[in-house]
């Protein structure tokens, strides 16, 4: 927003434990992902929360004085202190003073077009890009009907793909209960590709 005494805003969901530690706290760092990073650590920060899991536990990291920077695969972060909540119904803006930034590798940083493009990954239901994907099921085959035919299936939350030829198990004989395994959510938020 500011080029003398940095300030930056974002948004974040009020659903996220992000948005309620950031008010808490105060203060907060934002790790910029380079192209080179491993998807997992996106899908665990990005589809996860702190709530269930320690999302940090099996990733590098830096301590800013008491404050947790991811490092694995970053190009560079930045540490903010909060200076104004902004209240947008289901999302807060954040307006942040930047009270530090490193540099961490040359890489490449990863734009939401690299994201959508390249990894093939789609934004969280609760990020302020998410769009709905409409999905009709007309036309589909019955696998039951040939033996020798997998099918596989694309989670619309996460992008993640359960390939029945791989898994060799067919999605339909899944238990009720089975998750996603990069973003957790229920088999309802799969649709046969």
């Amino acid at each position: 927003m500011t080029s003398q005494n940095p300030i930056i805003s974002f948004s974040l969901n009020k659903q996220n434990y992000t948005n309620e530690a950031i008010k808490n706290t105060k203060k907060f760092a934002v790790s910029i992902i380079s192209e080179n990073i491993n998807t997992d650590i996106i899908y665990t920060f990005g589809y996860n929360t702190s709530k269930d899991i320690d999302k940090f536990k099996d990733c590098q990291q830096e301590d800013y004085k008491g404050i947790p920077v991811v490092t694995d695969g970053m190009c560079s972060y930045i540490v903010c202190e909060l200076i104004h909540t902004i209240d947008c119904e289901t999302h807060d803006i954040f307006i942040a003073r930047v009270i530090d930034t490193k540099k961490i590798s040359n890489e490449k940083e990863m734009n939401y077009r690299y994201y959508h493009e390249v990894v093939k990954g789609i934004a969280p239901k609760n990020a302020p890009t998410y769009i709905e994907e409409k999905v009709s099921n007309q036309g589909e085959t019955d696998l039951a009907s040939n033996e020798n035919e997998f099918a596989k299936y694309r989670c619309l939350i996460c992008g993640y793909i359960y390939d029945e030829a791989i898994e060799k198990v067919r999605f339909t004989d899944l238990p009720e209960d089975w998750k996603c395994p990069r973003c957790g959510v229920g088999k309802e938020n799969f649709v046969k590709i």
